[in-house]
């Protein structure tokens, strides 16, 4: 008896082993990779979690689209919090990164980026009611608080250097909160701050500061998809689905179902003011 348990379970194994085997096979001989694609929870409409726990948001429409155009890949597409993000394409863990990121000096030097940015994000400036800025022309000899380390920074020094005599004063300030920027903008302390629509909404929700304003969009961002350093065909391949999905138009489509807006005709013509 324990003889004829102990065949039956080896017959199991080895079935086992042998579907194993043939399903690695397939996936070889088809010559399809696996990609591990990573993306945010948290960053809605771009972005994070439905009901159940998938990932949903623009991001993930796009990847999701490029997944279905490139045939020798399959994305297995995975949410998690920003610092995760970071660590698991450093790691090895990801291939490619998706969230709304900004192609700096700093990770072009770490990682690889696709030519066609994915995204344009629209920047406003939060100003006083009474303050007559409408545009970063009307900035000239006026101050505004930025980060040194962020992409917006670089973005501004860039302004600056092309209008030269009409240079905005850039206070180099860190760990200064969106809330915090705002009520110094109202209290007179600097003139103005570079935000985003979305931003501006959610602060002013919870501080009412009755004598602020936003203004027309000033500075547009493109963003773009990464990927580890190592996978130039696959980052190739992307580049080449997301100029296919500008041509065609798709990028418009998701982006107008996702953000309310075609960003790619509103804003293209002012992807010009970008950091080098």
């Amino acid at each position: 008896m324990k003889k004829i348990m102990k065949n039956a379970v080896c017959s199991v194994m080895v079935l086992t082993l042998a579907v194993s085997m043939t399903a690695c096979q397939k996936n070889q001989s088809s010559g399809v990779s696996k990609v591990k694609v990573g993306t945010g929870n948290a960053m809605p409409p771009y972005c994070s979690l439905d009901d159940k726990g998938e990932p949903v948001g623009y991001d993930v429409a796009v990847l999701k689209e490029i997944d279905k155009r490139l045939d020798k890949y399959e994305f297995d597409i995975q949410a998690m919090d920003f610092n995760t993000l970071i660590v698991s394409i450093d790691s090895g863990a990801l291939d490619v990164l998706s969230h709304q990121l900004v192609k700096s000096d700093a990770r072009k030097e770490k990682y690889l980026f696709p030519e066609q940015y994915y995204c344009l994000s629209p920047m406003s400036l939060c100003v006083k009611k009474d303050s007559g800025i409408q545009s970063l022309a009307d900035m000239a000899g006026k101050s505004i608080n930025q980060s040194p380390t962020s992409y917006e920074y670089s973005m501004l020094m860039a302004y600056n250097e092309k209008n030269p005599g009409k240079e905005l004063k850039i206070n180099a300030v860190s760990d200064l909160s969106t809330a915090d920027g705002f009520k110094q903008v109202s209290n007179g302390q600097v003139d103005a701050s570079l935000t985003y629509q979305s931003t501006y909404d959610s602060v002013q929700k919870e501080l009412k500061l009755d004598n602020l304003a936003l203004t027309d969009v000033v500075m547009v961002e493109d963003t773009y998809i990464m990927c580890a350093k190592g996978k130039d065909d696959l980052n190739t391949a992307i580049d080449g689905a997301l100029k296919e999905m500008v041509k065609d138009g798709t990028l418009s489509k998701i982006a107008t179902e996702y953000l309310g807006q075609d960003v790619f005709s509103n804003y293209a013509d002012m992807v010009s003011i970008t950091a080098k």
